[in-house]
């Protein structure tokens, strides 16, 4: 890539191999170039050099590759650009935000694409801006260099003229984390939040809407500041606020001389027309699939878990009354009325004994999105009743947050977004983390309630997009028990599901029918008007029970059907697959023989690249193995043996009987010392596995720990080298049979 400067880049260059021909990689160059939007592509193989210029079409061999002014120039007539838009987007990069090992936050390539496309749209007098950004694809980050940019060019044009961008959100977490993460770590005392009274002397203001328009002191908030105070008003998650009347609007409509730049990672859909009404289309989208596609955001399956009472409704008996001796009116309840108009406590609590054993498959941090506050507290006990061991090792393995709990709620907020933290491990919730929440290690999205809205529902899955190798986080579940997944309508933005499953389960949580199928078919409503999500119920005890809410706890719950679909490449459609013939094609795509996989799996530093691969395409070896109904005990190795080959498998206990027998003289080759060492190390193997064998903390317990640390017991082996031979040998041993 070459930049003029960095940050900036005007051209790409593609390296060939000097016995290659230089048009070889030509086309990759083009790729690239269009991808960063760049007029510039060029080839070489060291000797020969061809280009080709996007602008014009043209393709040419040159003698000498073009000169940085050259290149600049061209892509200056490409993009239009004056004099004021070439200084603009040649101002430096901030160098202020550092990455855990202390090297410096780089932007990704589509960052810098879109903060050079937003640049040129104000810089060409455009009053308003979008940009579509999925969730997890860094906006925050490509907004703080954004402003960074256009206040180094305000700068550098009239030092003594003040500019001001206003930063506005309509909820507190969305204030809070880009402020003192991004923004306050940049600009210092430039940055300020607007809370109670107007402050002035600032470079960039952050501002909840309701600070600026529900104050007390309106006149020193929102009046405090006159219409031409700010120069650009920044709209985070625009979709929820730009419509006539709205609060947003109003604060938009107040600053009408600033230019009003939209973020968002919501493509347009019928319920936010008015966005891209008041907005205009967006002048740069990266889309969720996009992001999968190129390994920066996390890919995801999804599990359609049917309830009798969603699949065939539900209708009370003649005469029948709730828990409160109410009667029940006559009709076919459906799960849109489940929870708004009849509470079905047994459906929540299977529906909690089914999450789990999901949970235990594979464990990792989840959010469950209930109805309302009182079914998130409903589904939190559920959850506790089931999980008593989880619970009785972390009091606060599953909490409720919800806007009801308070300061109580946003600390267990605070340590549930933390992937530092170990607790809380599940949350329940309504509609508190269906946006602006960055939940980086969330490996489960549960949908426990209807989602009329294509946006909000956007929204709900983006939680779960970010990757976090550092928890094992390659790629998210969205367990849907309502039928919401429907919604994955777009698959140019969303991308195809890597795996899509329906399940029946019966009223203890247990799958009784596993098979092609899909979602719960369309039932006939009540006519209710749609649920108002942003109720929530009043704290305390249920004296009085809510109108229109009736409890039921008789009712019989099964669950009823399990299949797979993933998407098919050529196509994009979605294609069903019987789910051991899944997992089959996942291990052979990554091991396409058995040798192979012995090979990988023998080495660690190879397994563990295997593991991230299956992981990444959604694949738990321990949901495998139970799926399959082989025994606890199978090794791992033959897990994916068995599924992708059907090659029988064997117990932990039998390959470590293998190695003693066959390899009896290589061992009696051994001092004794290193002999007692490799005998402990193998009962540790058939106990935990190979990982927990070669650990180094292994040596922390008995019996290894009578042994020393790993390098006291490498002397035994001749020294570091020895040892290091003598466990590769110990691993093919074990996975020669």
């Amino acid at each position: 890539m070459l930049e003029i400067v960095p940050g900036l880049p005007i051209g790409v260059v593609e390296a060939k191999r000097e016995y290659s021909s230089p048009g070889q990689g030509l086309q990759q160059a083009i790729e690239y170039a269009v991808a960063l939007d760049l007029p510039t592509a060029i080839a070489s193989d060291g000797h020969s050099i061809i280009e080709r210029d996007l602008s014009t079409g043209t393709e040419r061999h040159l003698d000498a590759f073009p000169t940085p002014p050259e290149l600049w120039d061209r892509y200056a007539r490409h993009h239009q650009l004056d004099e004021e838009a070439r200084s603009a987007l040649s101002q430096p990069l901030s160098q202020t935000l550092t990455n855990a090992d202390g090297s410096i936050r780089q932007l990704r390539y589509y960052q810098v694409v879109a903060i050079n496309r937003v640049l040129r749209a104000i810089l060409a007098g455009e009053p308003r801006v979008l940009l579509l950004m999925a969730t997890g694809s860094g906006k925050t980050l490509t907004a703080l260099q954004l402003c960074w940019k256009l206040l180094s060019y305000w700068r550098a044009v009239d030092a003594e003229q003040p500019r001001r961008i206003l930063y506005v959100a309509d909820r507190d977490a969305l204030i809070k984390s880009p402020l003192n993460g991004y923004f306050r770590p940049v600009f210092g005392e430039g940055a300020t939040r607007i809370q109670g009274h107007a402050v002035m002397g600032r470079e960039i203001y952050f501002a909840t809407y309701q600070s600026l328009k529900n104050s007390h002191d309106a006149e020193s908030t929102f009046e405090g500041y006159p219409p031409d105070f700010f120069d650009v008003v920044i709209v985070d998650e625009c979709h929820r606020g730009s419509v006539p009347g709205s609060s947003w609007r109003a604060v938009l409509d107040r600053f009408t001389s600033a230019v009003h730049l939209g973020l968002t990672a919501t493509p347009r859909r019928e319920d936010n027309v008015d966005t891209y009404d008041y907005f205009g289309e967006p002048v740069f989208e990266y889309s969720l699939r996009q992001g999968i596609e190129d390994g920066y955001l996390a890919p995801y399956t999804v599990r359609r878990v049917v309830l009798t009472p969603d699949a065939e409704g539900w209708r009370p008996d003649p005469g029948e009354v709730d828990t409160f001796g109410r009667d029940i009116p006559d009709g076919l309840y459906t799960t849109r009325d489940f929870e708004r108009l009849v509470s079905l406590l047994r459906r929540t609590d299977a529906a909690a004994r089914h999450l789990t054993q999901v949970f235990q498959d594979r464990p990792g941090r989840a959010v469950v999105f209930c109805v309302d506050s009182e079914h998130a507290e409903q589904m939190r006990m559920a959850l506790v009743a089931h999980n008593r061991a989880a619970v009785e090792a972390d009091p606060f393995w599953v909490v409720r947050i919800v806007s009801a709990e308070g300061e109580t709620g946003r600390r267990q907020l605070d340590r549930f977004c933390d992937p530092e933290s170990s607790s809380p491990v599940v949350a329940t919730t309504s509609r508190m983390l269906s946006t602006g929440i960055d939940i980086q290690d969330l490996k489960y999205v549960v949908l426990f309630r209807p989602i009329g809205s294509m946006v909000e529902f956007k929204q709900i899955v983006g939680r779960g997009s970010r990757l976090y190798p550092d928890n094992d986080k390659y790629s998210f579940e969205i367990v849907d028990y309502v039928g919401a997944s429907v919604l994955f309508s777009d698959p140019g933005f969303d991308g195809e599901p890597v795996r899509i499953r329906t399940e029946r389960i019966d009223e203890s949580g247990e799958v009784v029918e596993s098979g092609a199928g899909d979602v719960a078919p369309s039932m006939p409503s009540l006519g209710e008007p749609e649920p108002d999500f942003d109720r929530t119920q009043s704290e305390g005890e249920l004296d009085q029970p809510p109108a229109r809410k009736y409890y039921v706890d008789g009712t019989e719950v099964t669950v009823t059907a399990e299949a797979y679909y993933v998407a098919d490449t050529s196509t994009g459609a979605l294609r069903l697959v019987e789910y051991a013939d899944y997992l089959a094609g996942q291990v052979r795509v990554l091991c396409p023989t058995i040798d192979d996989l012995r090979a990988r799996w023998a080495d660690p530093q190879l397994r563990a690249v295997l593991e991230e691969g299956l992981a990444s395409r959604g694949v738990s070896i321990e949901e495998m193995s139970r799926r399959l109904e082989l025994a606890p005990e199978t090794d791992a190795f033959d897990v994916l043996a068995y599924a992708a080959w059907n090659i029988p498998q064997r117990t932990r206990a039998e390959r470590a009987r293998l190695v003693r027998e066959d390899h009896a003289n290589d061992l009696e080759a051994l001092v004794p010392t290193a002999r007692e060492i490799i005998s402990a190390l193998l009962d540790r193997y058939e106990e935990y596995g190979v990982e927990e064998m070669t650990h180094v903390y292994a040596f922390q317990v008995p019996p290894l720990s009578n042994f020393g640390s790993p390098v006291e017991a490498a002397r035994h082996f001749g020294g570091v080298e020895g040892w290091r031979q003598a466990i590769s040998e110990l691993q093919g041993w074990l996975y020669s049979a």
